[in-house]
């Protein structure tokens, strides 16, 4: 049920402003237990119920002393405070209750008791501040637990479906036990409706706030995806910008000297090829120039410098690091001869042919003249002769107006 909340950057998101949220919850529970404290002097039962509130104070405590150890990097020396630190360290992360939430919990029915039974000869106005800063003590402990970012750690992809439930379910489930509480106390004919308001306030509180963190938190992903790839197209264009004039100019350098330097020039020729692929990372989705998806981009590259139109069709899955050099190879010679040679049009297909790879490039160029193609020296020959040192070959066939040269050879992943 919550597989769809269950993201690394929402995790990441949650978990830093985790320590603010609890001091701020923290300080929320210091004025409530203050705002208690204080209206129950006036009555008869002032010494219990300010008693209470010091008993309701303890798990507040723990959470300060516990956040203090924590932002200070130090250890608690109090035994009690060593065993809360040591088990929020066990739980954090996971669906389990903290040691402080069986603190809190019984704190806040304690907190709630007060104006409903105890300091019931308060002016009803104070009872009733009293039970709406009781209320707001037990939201905060139900914020902490269901608005944790526990409930976003990817590492948990299957946890039960009753957790998920009573999240959802967290309103009414914080308000039962304030109603349970408060209402079969004695509020008078003027009190009852608005003690049944303030019991009720979790529902629209606590499940507001979950469902807008929810929210926010499923849009996250999708934006920090948006903005990472914004500034990666800025990089590479930038880096495009101050390397591709270059790069090509070295490569037309190196294609005048390929007859005495083949190996130059094929680096030259995969220098560029990577350059001109890398802008395909800055599309939303192409997340590594390691995808094999990458090999389109020269081809677009070579066919829209003249004009050409280009069909690409690769269904090979993976290759590893030298054959995609290979490929950027075969690609560059077969694409750039085809177009050299006059083609309005081509097709290139990049699929598995049994155990070895197969790219073919179709188009419509007039034929080629009898006796030159694979000749010594030229870079089809220095081609036909690395594929052949990998169980492969490099093929040529005329089909009417349009013809197909074929590279295959056995990858290294074979």
């Amino acid at each position: 049920m919550s597989r769809h909340r269950r993201n690394r950057i929402s995790y990441l998101a949650l978990g830093r402003r985790s320590s603010d949220y609890v001091m701020h919850a923290w300080y929320l529970r210091v004025v409530t237990l203050v705002i208690i404290a204080g209206l129950s002097i006036g009555s008869r039962s002032s010494v219990l119920a300010i008693a209470l509130c010091l008993a309701a104070s303890l798990g507040s405590f723990l959470l300060w002393v516990n956040e203090r150890h924590l932002r200070r990097g130090t250890q608690p020396r109090f035994w009690l405070s060593q065993a809360y630190l040591r088990n929020v360290i066990k739980t954090d992360g996971r669906h389990r209750l903290s040691l402080g939430s069986y603190f809190e919990i019984p704190e806040a029915f304690v907190l709630i008791a007060i104006p409903s039974w105890i300091a019931t000869d308060d002016p009803l106005w104070a009872r009733l501040i009293m039970l709406a800063a009781a209320t707001v003590f037990l939201i905060t402990t139900s914020l902490l637990i269901f608005n944790d970012h526990t409930w976003f750690n990817p590492d948990e992809t299957d946890p039960p479906a009753w957790h998920e439930i009573f999240r959802r379910l967290a309103g009414p489930i914080t308000a039962l036990p304030v109603c349970l509480i408060a209402l079969p106390a004695d509020w008078g004919p003027n009190g009852w409706l608005a003690a049944l308001a303030i019991s009720l306030m979790p529902l629209a509180v606590v499940g507001s706030r979950i469902l807008d963190t929810d929210l926010i938190m499923k849009a996250l992903p999708d934006l920090v995806q948006e903005e990472s790839h914004a500034g990666r197209e800025l990089v590479l264009s930038e880096t495009h910008g101050a390397l591709s004039t270059n790069l090509r100019l070295i490569e037309q350098r190196a294609r005048e000297i390929r007859e005495v330097a083949p190996s130059l020039y094929e680096l030259a020729v995969s220098a560029n090829s990577r350059l001109r692929e890398t802008l395909t990372l800055g599309q939303l989705g192409r997340d590594s120039s390691r995808n094999v998806q990458k090999l389109e981009a020269p081809i677009l590259t070579l066919a829209r410098a003249v004009g050409a139109k280009a069909d690409i069709d690769i269904s090979v899955d993976t290759l590893q690091a030298g054959d995609r050099d290979l490929a950027h190879l075969v690609l560059n010679d077969l694409v750039g001869n085809a177009l050299n040679a006059g083609a309005g049009a081509i097709r290139v297909t990049v699929a598995p042919d049994g155990a070895q790879v197969a790219i073919s490039v179709t188009d419509d160029a007039p034929p080629m003249v009898h006796g030159v193609w694979k000749t010594p020296g030229t870079s089809s020959a220095r081609l036909e002769a690395r594929l052949g040192g990998l169980s492969g070959s490099l093929t040529s066939a005329q089909n009417g107006a349009t013809k197909t040269v074929t590279a295959r050879w056995l990858p290294e992943s074979k």
